[in-house]
């Protein structure tokens, strides 16, 4: 059988699996991709929601007689598809599949790291409940923990880091569960990456040739293929931080180094960079001059910073070779590299090579009290092409958003595709939107931009609470706006309210999920990923459109660069790119066949600006529409969800 037929109506899933429905989507997606697997061709496939897309590509997969990674965007999306579609697709084979899960080295318990905080471990209760753990668990994965192994400060005690990981010569390495979770990935035919740990494999046999963290592979399979291009500018950039430097001068110490010197050198270093950019921190990312390190204090701090990096570096060095094959001199080797990276990330912030032909953007953020100095490439459409296409051209690149008004276009210029070298298919969702969702967007609000915007768009998300019972998200495009509404929203309305930032994402939505006709007030995060379905989400508000900020650094390098080769950077750039993430918002209301809700944008200008037609094409067809909170108001009354509203 082929892949679409395992999982049609005649197939193995459906004799085995209660409440079967046969999703035609799914099959064609499936077929698509076998094709893509025995042709060797690149596949774009946009899967709406709903589509079953992970079946679709799971099943070919395990039929193709390859080695496949799957990598993902999301470690949610990584434990649906351990804990549930690898069954649903071993239901549908009849059979067993071999797969692994990777993660990267941080999800893991290091066994050294513990076993050198025995004490602790017996004094600590949060340390103690890890001991105790540790005692059974077979992966070592912090997931088991739940919120223990999220959000506890203590797991940094007990983890490493891929830069103070000791590879063979820790004298747990037989033992170790990075080491285990390797081996397994080895003898899997399917292995679960996430993007992140993807790509940190592909820098790291870059730059160093017969070293790996993935085994080798004969396809890839990119799920929430939509982020790959941000994943890629965070593992092709570098920085340097106060986070950073905490860590190391942490970790140096507990080698027995001398950090006062670090510590000190650290800390003037990045108050000279607070002195020599001022106030332009206060707006958040802000591009770094190109004479910043003129500055005769800061290039002064950098030297002092470097050369205090220097003795650490050749201290550890002159450790590690007079306890040669010992685990101390593995550990001070790996902080003599890690000492080396920071000058090496220093020095090209302060002096880019403007040789090399890679135009890179510099930016410094204040953030959580924190300092951050990053560099990363404007473009990254290279890397695709010619470090994963040209090795393994079985790639699929899969979401339910890679298309802007129907058209692949943006996303595959970002991701280097070009159109005769690729396919493409899109299967809308299965979804009834004209029964089960309405689009609503009101006429009669301030522009955005206008002072008393955030008020009236606070005001109408109230009654627009009022009519759902609650249960409803609050999407904002900036911070700032969530601060203004999550002042103002107490006093207009009854409901519990959420916060981003209250509590770690995860114990947001649990708190939601639980608590009836709750509101969630969030930005970013929330847009995308977040899973609710059922009753407890009826009502999606988004106050804009959700453009890039023009004064992000890397949004406003990548315009200038199109700019300059004469192109319209705000049609080719800010208007797909703030497309595909409305869309991700959109898609948060309706996730199953029984889901009714509402879409509010509370952003004229979908209407009302002509590039509006963009963002109102990316949305199923047969959606309906409304102006009017009249007419919104008769058509939530017949929803099932209003009567569980009004109870």
């Amino acid at each position: 059988m082929s892949a679409g037929q395992v999982l049609g109506p005649g197939g193995n899933l459906a004799r085995t699996l209660a409440g079967f429905e046969d999703r035609p989507e799914q099959r064609r997606m499936a077929d698509a991709v076998a094709a893509a697997f025995e042709d060797q061709r690149p596949l774009l496939v946009e899967a709406g929601t709903g589509t079953g897309k992970t079946l679709a590509y799971l099943v070919p997969a395990a039929l193709s007689g390859k080695r496949v990674v799957v990598s993902t965007g999301t470690r949610a999306l990584q434990e649906q598809l351990v804990g549930q579609d690898l069954k649903l697709a071993e239901a549908a084979l009849g059979r067993p599949i071999r797969a692994a899960v990777l993660k990267g080295v941080s999800n893991y318990v290091c066994r050294r790291r513990a076993s050198s905080l025995e004490l602790q471990l017996a004094l600590e209760p949060e340390l103690e409940a890890i001991r105790d753990w540790m005692l059974w668990t077979e992966t070592g994965d912090r997931a088991e923990l739940g919120a223990l192994g999220t959000d506890s400060p203590w797991w940094e005690l007990v983890t490493t880091s891929p830069e103070a990981r000791l590879g063979p010569k820790c004298p747990h390495h037989e033992q170790c569960f990075v080491t285990r979770a390797r081996r397994a990935a080895e003898k899997a035919d399917i292995v679960v990456v996430n993007h992140h740990l993807f790509f940190a494999d592909l820098a790291l046999r870059g730059s160093s040739p017969g070293a790996r963290v993935l085994p080798d592979y004969d396809a890839v399979v990119f799920d929430e293929a939509h982020l790959l291009e941000d994943v890629l500018t965070e593992h092709f950039g570098f920085g340097v931080s106060t986070v950073r430097m905490a860590l190391f001068v942490r970790d140096a110490g507990a080698l027995g180094c001398e950090t006062a010197l670090v510590e000190r050198s650290a800390a003037h270093f990045f108050s000279a960079v607070r002195g020599a950019l001022g106030a332009l921190l206060l707006d958040g990312k802000v591009t770094l001059p190109d004479g910043l390190f003129s500055d005769p204090d800061l290039r002064a701090a950098w030297f002092d910073l470097d050369g205090v990096l220097e003795g650490v570096e050749l201290a550890a060095k002159a450790t590690a070779e007079r306890g040669e094959g010992s685990e101390e001199a593995e550990e001070h080797a790996a902080l003599a590299r890690r000492a080396a990276g920071v000058r090496d990330a220093l020095s090209d912030l302060a002096e880019p090579d403007r040789e090399s032909g890679k135009r890179a953007v510099r930016w410094g953020e204040a953030r959580g009290g924190g300092l951050f100095l990053r560099a990363a490439p404007i473009d990254v459409s290279d890397i695709l092409p010619e470090r994963v296409i040209a090795s393994v051209p079985a790639a699929v690149f899969t979401s339910a958003t890679l298309t802007s008004a129907r058209r692949f276009t943006y996303m595959r210029e970002r991701l280097g595709l070009t159109a005769d070298a690729c396919d493409e298919l899109h299967l809308d969702s299965p979804f009834d939107y004209a029964r089960q969702a309405m689009l609503y967007v009101p006429r009669d609000l301030p522009p955005p931009g206008n002072d008393g915007f955030t008020r009236a768009a606070c005001v109408r998300a109230a009654e627009l609470c009022h009519l759902s019972g609650g249960r409803a998200f609050l999407l904002f495009t900036s911070h700032r706006a969530l601060r203004e509404a999550a002042a103002l929203l107490p006093s207009l309305v009854p409901f519990p309210l959420l916060v981003q930032g209250q509590a770690p994402p995860p114990v947001l939505l649990d708190r939601f999920r639980s608590g009836p006709g709750s509101v969630l007030l969030a930005t970013g995060t929330f847009w995308a990923g977040v899973d609710v379905p059922g009753p407890a989400l009826s009502l999606v508000v988004m106050d804009k459109l959700p453009f890039a900020s023009p004064g992000d650094p890397l949004v406003a390098a990548r315009a200038e660069a199109l700019e300059a080769g004469g192109r319209d950077a705000f049609a080719e750039l800010s208007v797909p790119q703030a497309a595909l993430a409305f869309r991700q918002g959109f898609g948060r209301l309706i996730r199953r066949r029984d889901d009714r809700g509402i879409v509010a944008v509370l952003d004229g200008r979908i209407v009302q600006k002509r590039y509006g037609q963009s963002f109102l094409a990316s949305l199923p067809p047969d959606l309906p529409r409304t102006s009017a909170l009249e007419v919104l108001r008769r058509w939530w009354q017949q929803s099932d969800h209003a009567a569980v509203a009004a109870r």
